[in-house]
Order: C-alpha cells, then sequence, then structure tokens
C-alpha cells in the first residue's frame, strides 16, 4: 500500500522523504499503476532468493465479483480489476493482500502490462506471492514461477541522497500477447513499527496506466479501533458490511474509473484528489505526541555536541549569531544524506551517529539542530511540514503520512522562525534564511492541537532587477549593465545551478534571457556573483557593449525605438499557453518583483520631460508600472507582487484576459527622434521651402511618388547630419536616400548612397540588392547581374534580387539565363501581381530565343473578364489584347495611369522589336519616356533602349 510518490516539488531542496508512504512496501494496483516509471537505478540480487514465500491467499480474502464491469474507453492496457484488502490483528499486526486484472488491448501495452513489481521493506515485511497466471481464450496458463522471481535492491531514490533498504520483487512474463489478461495476487505481512501499532496507509484509486473497471479497497479491523478514513472523489462508495466475528468492514469501491493523466502544470496537491486515506491517530495532538517520542532519542543526547556549542559560546555572547553559527555548522558541514529503512523513515539518527557519519536526512539535521541549540540556551522544536500540500492540510486526516518533511521552529516572542536545516546553499542571519510559503507546520511536542500556519511567500522580496544602457554618443555602440540581486528561494537556485554545471555554461545561460531581448550585444568580462552582505541573497552583474540591434526603425524613419522588456516582472507571469484548462494552474513563486530599465544619454535625446503610471490590481497580483523620461535618460520601472499560487479552472479567462491587457506594457518601447532637437527648426524651414517650391512649380516632380521622394530626401539629409543614427540604421537610410535618389533619375548619387551603405553594412542584402537596380537602369548589366548575386547570397530567399539579375540577363541579350531566372521565380509563388511580371518578362525571353512564348507565360495568365494590372500587359503581348483595350484598362485607375501606361509602352517596344519593327519601337519607347515616371524601372529601361536605337541609327 505504499502510496503514490509526489508528483511535482516545487522547492530544490525538499527532496528530503519524510513521509513513509513512500515506504510502505506493497504497492496497491493502483500504486504500481500511477507510479510514473522510476529513473534508472543501479540494481543488485539480493543477497538471499530466501526474500519471498509462495503460500494460499488467506482465507479472510473475499475475492471480488467481476460481474456486471463497466465498459471502459478504449486504452493499450484496461486494468480490470484493482483490489487491495487489509486485516488488522492484534499487537499491531497488519496483513495487506492485493489481486490486480489487467488486459492487454493493444502491441502498445504489452511493456506497461508484463512487468509486475512488488517493493516492500525486508527489515518489517515478509512477503508472500499468491498466484500468477495468464489468460487466454478461455484458458488459464499458470505463471508463478519461484525461479522467475528476482529479488533486487533498488535504490530508487539514489539521486535524491536517499537510501532506504527497500526491495523489488521483479517479475517479467514471457510469451506475453496482445488479448491477454494477466491476473495476480500477493501479500504483504507486517507493518512499519515506527507508528507504534497504529494504523495509517494511503491508497489511490486511479491509475495511470489505463482505465479501472472496478477499485476496491477494503478494511478489517478490531471494532474496538478507532480507524478514520476520508476520500474525496463523488463517484466512490462506502459500506460497512454487519460482521459478527468482532471486526468492523469498511468497503469502498470506484467503478469506471477514469486514467489518471499527470499534468505538471497542475497545483501539487491536486494531484491527490483521488487518494484515499486511513488514520487511526484521531486528532493532530496525537500525532504531535507521537512525533515528540520519534525526536526524543536524538534531543536528549547532548556530548556529540558538546564540544561545538562550547566552540559557538566562545566565538559569540550575541544569540543571534550563535543562532546563525548553529545553523551554518548544520546546514553546510554536516551533508544531506538519508538512510531511511524501517523505524528510521520517521525516528531521526542520534545525535552521535550524525556527528561521526557527518551526514543526515531532514529529521536527523533537524534534531542535530534542535539540540545545538538547546546547548545554547536557545528555544526549538522540530516541525513536521509538506513540501506537496501547500494551503491544504486542513483537507488531511491527522497522520503522519500527511508530511514528509522536517524543519525546525525557533521561538520568536509570541511568534517562530522556520528554518531549514538540509538548505546548505543559505547565507545571511537566521531572519533572512526564514522560509515562507510551505504548509502548515505541526511542531513535535505534546499538547499542540493542529498545524501552525507558516509565513505566506506573497510578501517575500524575490527579484530586483537594474538594467542600465549609456550612450556617449547616440551613434555609437552603447553599454549596458544588468545588475540582478535575488533572494531567499532564488537565490539558493542559482546557486546551485552555478555548482552544477561548467562556468561558461552558466554565464552564457546568465546572458541568453538579455541578449535574446536586446540582440547584437557582446559581453564585457567575466560574470561578477557575489553573495549580498547580511542577507540570504546573490548579486549578478553582467556587462555588453555593441549591439546596433538594439535600435530599429519605427513606422516612420523619423523615430528609432528599442524594445524594453520587464522579464522579472513578466516571467512569473507567463502562462504556458493560451489553452483554456479544466484543472486549476500553478503560478510562479508568490513574492515580490522589481526592475528598472534605464538609457542614459550623454547628448539630449529627448525635446521635454515625461512621466506616465500605471497601476493593476486584482486577487491574482498587483502591478505598478511607471516610465519617466528627461531630455537625457528614459526609465521604466516595474513592481509585481504576485499574491497567488493558484489559478482556479473557473478564473482561467478572467487571468488570461488581464494578463492579455497588461502584456503589452510590460513589453513595451522606447522611441528616441532621429533628428536632433537643435536641428529641428531647421528641419522645418526645409520642408516649407521645399513644400512652397513644389506648389509654384520651382520645383518639378510629375508623380506623387516623386514629391514624397524630395520630401524623404530633405528628411534623410536632416537625420544623418544629425548623427543620432548607429552603423546598421544609418546604412538603412543611405539605401533610402539611394532608392529616392533613382526615383528622381539622380543615378550617380544614388550610386554613391547604395554603395556607402554596403559599406556601412556589409552583412545587410538591402544595399546590393538597391545597387544591382541602379546598375541596371545605368546600362550596367554585367555589374548588375554580379550585385544582384551578391544580395542573393545574403539573402538566399530574397526573390527581388532574382527579379533583378533576370531583367539585367534579358537588357544584355542572355535570354536563356533570363528564363531560367523567371521560371524559378514563377515556381516559388508570390501573389498575382508579381506573377503577373515575371510572366510578361518570360514571355518575351522566350520569344526572343525563338521558343513557345505562349506556353511559358501560360502559368502566370489570370482568367476573368478584368484581371488586376498588369494582366492586361501579359494580354497584350500574347495576341489576347490589343494595345488600344489595355490602355483602356490603364485608365481604369487615374492614379496610377501614367504607371501603367509607361510599362505599357516599355513592353509593346519590346514586342516590336523582337518583330523587328524598330520604328513602331522607337515610337512606343518616346511615349513611355513622356510619361515622366522617372520611379518606374520601365522608365530608365526605355531610355536606355532609346538610346541604343539611336546608336544602331548612327
Amino acid at each position: 500500500m505504499r502510496a503514490k510518490k509526489a508528483c511535482a516539488r516545487r522547492r530544490p531542496w525538499a527532496g528530503v522523504l519524510f513521509s513513509s508512504c513512500l515506504l510502505l512496501a506493497l504497492p496497491t494496483a493502483a500504486s504500481a499503476a500511477t507510479a510514473k516509471p522510476a529513473a534508472k537505478a543501479a540494481a543488485r540480487p539480493a543477497a538471499s532468493a530466501a526474500g519471498f514465500e509462495i503460500a494460499a491467499a488467506p482465507a479472510w480474502v473475499v475475492p471480488a465479483s467481476l460481474d456486471g464491469l463497466p465498459t471502459l474507453p478504449a486504452s493499450p492496457v484496461h486494468l480490470l480489476l484493482m483490489d487491495d484488502q487489509t486485516r488488522l490483528g492484534p499487537g499491531g499486526s497488519v496483513h495487506r493482500y492485493q489481486r490486480a486484472l489487467r488486459q492487454v488491448n493493444s502491441s502498445a501495452g504489452l511493456e506497461a502490462a508484463s512487468q509486475i513489481e512488488i517493493i516492500f521493506d525486508p527489515s518489517y515485511q515478509k512477503l508472500q506471492l499468491h498466484e500468477l497466471a495468464i489468460w487466454r481464450e478461455g484458458k488459464r496458463i499458470e505463471r508463478l514461477n519461484p525461479r522467475a522471481v528476482k529479488l533486487l535492491q533498488r535504490e530508487t531514490q539514489l539521486e535524491r541522497q536517499i537510501v532506504d533498504g527497500r526491495m523489488t520483487a521483479s517479475i517479467v512474463l514471457e510469451d506475453l500477447r496482445v488479448g491477454d489478461r494477466i491476473e495476480w495476487a500477493a501479500s504483504l505481512i507486517g507493518d512499519n513499527p515506527v507508528f507504534e501499532g497504529k494504523y495509517v496507509d494511503t491508497q489511490w484509486l486511479s491509475a495511470s496506466r489505463g482505465p479501472v473497471g472496478l477499485v476496491q479497497r477494503r478494511l478489517l479491523a478490531p471494532a474496538e479501533r478507532k480507524i478514520q478514513h476520508r476520500l474525496t472523489v463523488a463517484d466512490a462508495t462506502v459500506s460497512t458490511p454487519a460482521r459478527s466475528d468482532g471486526l468492523r468492514e469498511t468497503l469502498v469501491q470506484r467503478r469506471a474509473v477514469p486514467q489518471f493523466r499527470y499534468d505538471p502544470l497542475t497545483p501539487a496537491e491536486d494531484n491527490y484528489a483521488d487518494l484515499l486515506e486511513w488514520s487511526e491517530f484521531g486528532s493532530w495532538a496525537e500525532v504531535a505526541a507521537w512525533a515528540e517520542r520519534q525526536f526524543a532519542p536524538a534531543l536528549r543526547e547532548r556530548e556529540p555536541l558538546a564540544a561545538k556549542a562550547a566552540e559557538i559560546r566562545a566565538a559569540s555572547a550575541d544569540p543571534e549569531q550563535r543562532l546563525k553559527l548553529a545553523l551554518d555548522f548544520v546546514q553546510k558541514e554536516v551533508r544531506y544524506f538519508g538512510t531511511e529503512t524501517g523505524a528510521s523513515s520517521h525516528r531521526p539518527a542520534t545525535a552521535a551517529q550524525v556527528m561521526r557519519q557527518r551526514f543526515g536526512d531532514c529529521k536527523d539535521k533537524a534534531a542535530l539542530l534542535v539540540n545545538l541549540l538547546a546547548q545554547l540556551d536557545i528555544e526549538a522544536v522540530p516541525a513536521m511540514i509538506s513540501t506537496t500540500l501547500r494551503q491544504s492540510m486542513d483537507r488531511r486526516l491527522p497522520s503522519p503520512l500527511a508530511f514528509d518533511h522536517a524543519i525546525i521552529a525557533v521561538g520568536r516572542g509570541e511568534g517562530w522562525l522556520w528554518l531549514d536545516a538540509t538548505r546548505s546553499l543559505q547565507s545571511g542571519p537566521a531572519t533572512e534564511r526564514a522560509i515562507a510559503g510551505l504548509s502548515p507546520a505541526l511542531l513535535a511536542r505534546a499538547g499542540e492541537s493542529a498545524p501552525l500556519a507558516t509565513p505566506l511567500a506573497r510578501d517575500q522580496l524575490r527579484a530586483e532587477v537594474r538594467d542600465v544602457f549609456h550612450y556617449a554618443r547616440l551613434a555609437e555602440p552603447g553599454k549596458l549593465v544588468s545588475e540582478a540581486t535575488y533572494y531567499g528561494d532564488l537565490a539558493e537556485a542559482l546557486r546551485m545551478a552555478r555548482a552544477n554545471q561548467p562556468a561558461e555554461a552558466f554565464e552564457t545561460a546568465l546572458a541568453g534571457e538579455l541578449l535574446r531581448f536586446y540582440p547584437g550585444l557582446r559581453r564585457d568580462g567575466a560574470v561578477e556573483i557575489e553573495d549580498v552582505p547580511g542577507r540570504n541573497a546573490l548579486r549578478v552583474t553582467q556587462r555588453f557593449s555593441g549591439g546596433d540591434e538594439v535600435w530599429r526603425f519605427g513606422n516612420s524613419k523619423g523615430v528609432m525605438i528599442s524594445d524594453v522588456v520587464l522579464n522579472a516582472a513578466m516571467s512569473p507571469l507567463r502562462l504556458p499557453d493560451m489553452t483554456p484548462r479544466e484543472q486549476a494552474l500553478a503560478v510562479g513563486m508568490p513574492g515580490l518583483y522589481r526592475q528598472t530599465v534605464r538609457f542614459d544619454f550623454d547628448e539630449q535625446a529627448f525635446a521635454r520631460d515625461s512621466e506616465a503610471p500605471f497601476n493593476e490590481s486584482n486577487p491574482f497580483f498587483e502591478l505598478k508600472l511607471r516610465s519617466k523620461g528627461s531630455q537625457r535618460s528614459a526609465e521604466f520601472g516595474a513592481e509585481l507582487q504576485l499574491r497567488a499560487e493558484r489559478i482556479e479552472a473557473a478564473q482561467w479567462t478572467a487571468y488570461r484576459d488581464t494578463l492579455q491587457k497588461i502584456w503589452p506594457r510590460l513589453g513595451t518601447q522606447l522611441g528616441l527622434p532621429t533628428i536632433a532637437p537643435e536641428r529641428g527648426e531647421a528641419l522645418r524651414t526645409a520642408l516649407k521651402e521645399l513644400s512652397e517650391g513644389l506648389r509654384s512649380g520651382r520645383v518639378k516632380a510629375a508623380t506623387r511618388v516623386q514629391q514624397e521622394a524630395r520630401f524623404d530626401l530633405v528628411a534623410i539629409e536632416h537625420m544623418l547630419a544629425s548623427q543620432r543614427v548607429p552603423t546598421k540604421l544609418r546604412a538603412k537610410l543611405e539605401i533610402e536616400r539611394g532608392q529616392n535618389l533613382d526615383h528622381l533619375g539622380r543615378s550617380e548619387e544614388a550610386r554613391r548612397a547604395f554603395e556607402a551603405a554596403i559599406e556601412l553594412d556589409p552583412t545587410a542584402s538591402e544595399g546590393p540588392a538597391g545597387l544591382a537596380v541602379n546598375m541596371l537602369l545605368r546600362g550596367r548589366d554585367a555589374d548588375a547581374q554580379q550585385t544582384a548575386e551578391q544580395a542573393m547570397k545574403l539573402a538566399p530567399n530574397d526573390t527581388a534580387a532574382r527579379y533583378t539579375r533576370a531583367q539585367a540577363r534579358y537588357m544584355a541579350g542572355d535570354f536563356a539565363g533570363a528564363s531560367e531566372d523567371l521560371r524559378t521565380l514563377l515556381l516559388s509563388g508570390g501573389g498575382e501581381v508579381e506573377r503577373g511580371y515575371r510572366g510578361i518578362w518570360l514571355h518575351l525571353a522566350q520569344q526572343a530565343q525563338g521558343r513557345d512564348a505562349m506556353q511559358a507565360s501560360a502559368a502566370a495568365v489570370v482568367s476573368g473578364d478584368k484581371p488586376s494590372w498588369p494582366q492586361p500587359v501579359l494580354r497584350m503581348l500574347r495576341g489576347e489584347l490589343t494595345l488600344q483595350a489595355a490602355l483602356a484598362r490603364a485608365a481604369d485607375d487615374k492614379a496610377e495611369q501614367s504607371g501603367r501606361e509607361c510599362e505599357l509602352y516599355f513592353f509593346a517596344a519590346q514586342k516590336a522589336l523582337l518583330e523587328r519593327d524598330r520604328d513602331q519601337a522607337r515610337r512606343w519607347l518616346d511615349r513611355s519616356v513622356a510619361t515622366g515616371v522617372v520611379e518606374f524601372i520601365e522608365y530608365g529601361l526605355a531610355q536606355r533602349e532609346r538610346a541604343r536605337l539611336d546608336e544602331r541609327r548612327l
């Protein structure tokens, strides 16, 4: 009747098993089926094979009826029956009988069904095997062979520094087939003497191997013994059949039990919903008195600690300092290791033994510390807590099995200071090491009537983070100093992580979050890690430099922005996913989290000061946000008090919606003007003069795009002159400058801008891509192809650079190469407009080679009476539309008419050239250029073709 292993331990120091629920020997069908597979532990044959016997089932057992078993949902394995029957005899004797019936439904269930493991403690238990058989096609096949039983000493908790002496009787069935049923029965006789003859147990009413047809738990006990039980599942029945033999029978049954599925996101105590508890302890007072008796021998033995007590008294007369020294000794000089065989599961080792071996488990170390403090005249009492049940202790039966960890309580006036002797990674005075946020604690002394509440964690300071960026000049790389201080649990977890991995890996992990939020930063020197004097806290300082990627342009080039991530407040609130839940959600560690992100500038960054607060308060958390700016700084602050440890399923939607509302505020942005405040007036004057020039006609701009290009150029010139933009963003400005110059026909100036961009940021593909277009317009077709290929290497998925190479190949007369590029582009997908232009060029390239242009461009044709532009151009080339009809379609959109006519006349000229009608081609090229749409590639190519025709005429 071994209870299921705790599903989750949320404290790294809480690996101590104080509960005999993990030490009772025989696993019920529920526990054997529900426990997750244990970590692979070293196994060796037992010293003697006489660790079990074959015997008939006891006469008092009443076989469970299999009549009327319910239909179960599909599963690789069905547990048709899980039957546990226990009889209590005189003198505290316990006989536990178990019978199980499994059915294999598919090959996926063969492995899980074929292994039978019975775990017991040979120091007080005797194992009897009653039967083992396979039912196949209605026939019973006996499989109970003593030689098939392997007795293994398996210390499955060794990785948690616990040796419990348990033994495993392991049977692996041979020749198991789909459709077989496995029936087996066994008994364990004996009980842990540590409970002094009182009966306590926990049993599961579900299984994780699969759904269960019938779970039955039967207890026979002398009528005079007062044994309580508790269960919470609504579909279980409890009956007390009448008897005449002086025994009381309690029968618990549950049918059609769903498969237990462990959810790591569910609060640990919720995984106990299917637990059936038994306890002969009538009250918490009885449990406290029992605990006092277990601790008493270890507390009476003073001599082994006399020398250490004298040493501490000599070192200080201050009680607080003495408490700290005693705590340091037990936490750091007595290592954690548990030997929990038999009564040692709950009875501490003597002081002499612990001092001799210099190790002990939680109860050993708690007793040692209380003993030592008594010799220093400091009041202290051992206490028992649960690391999993948290605040639900009031819903458990009074029992030693309600606890799995031992700590101590130090007297503080009318209250207590709760300390954990196993937490070797703590620092600072004892008051800083006090634990919070655990379950109520039961003092191990007579007279205690109930567990006492321990401090809540919601008011504990968990983390303080301060990230400061400093920029001597905005145009140059800055520096970041990140100082994070972690308190209490988080400090100890960080110390543990630091001790368990190489320094480089640890530092890389620390820097990972910051580098994800602020890409491109480089670490400056080693991470500085130091304990905070007078606190159980750890301070981590990291330094970074560089990082152009910290800044990017916003929706306009007038503002560059940086992400500001308040991760110290964000992480405790982060949801695993947005899926609605049917179970409660365990949220982050309650407590107080603070973070500040600050940007300092040595030059004026902003025109004026600003400040904006934001507060959110709800039952789950309280969040205070503040942003504040001056002319040379900007600061963002967050203070989160996480109040709740769990979010009930009914609260899920409200909690999620609340987080979605505040989430953008935790991941916000800092916007920085790219034009220096002192240049603002000059920019306004220049824009005003440009507007007047355009209005008067003194400045020419044939289209809206050309007007915008002129305004953009004025703004970009002032941005570059302000020298506030870092290198990579300056490269982007040069690219945009080059594109605007090309739109105005100033191709040589544009070339210089693109070349400047490439020099500033050789890793960006946009510079070579823009220069390739510029070279194409200037008739440098070979250079355009080479530069487009450079862009393609930097950005292999950039279809624009391949398209430019296709055009350059066509203009250079490499029609086969152009066709290859255009076919690749058509196969890559793209929208209707893109496919239309690619089809146009492919049609011309194929026609130039004397190939089937109609077939080649068919894939780019869109059906319909009035397909979108440039389909009329493609149809005109294919002979499906006249030039006049295509011109009519160009006029459908007056705003785009000039550009469309520019394109249409250029492609009509190409068609004429391929048909060797040069005079017609000249006329169409002249009309293309006459549109004045300089920003269109076809305009520049029309100019090139017209000049080439003139050269041929000469």
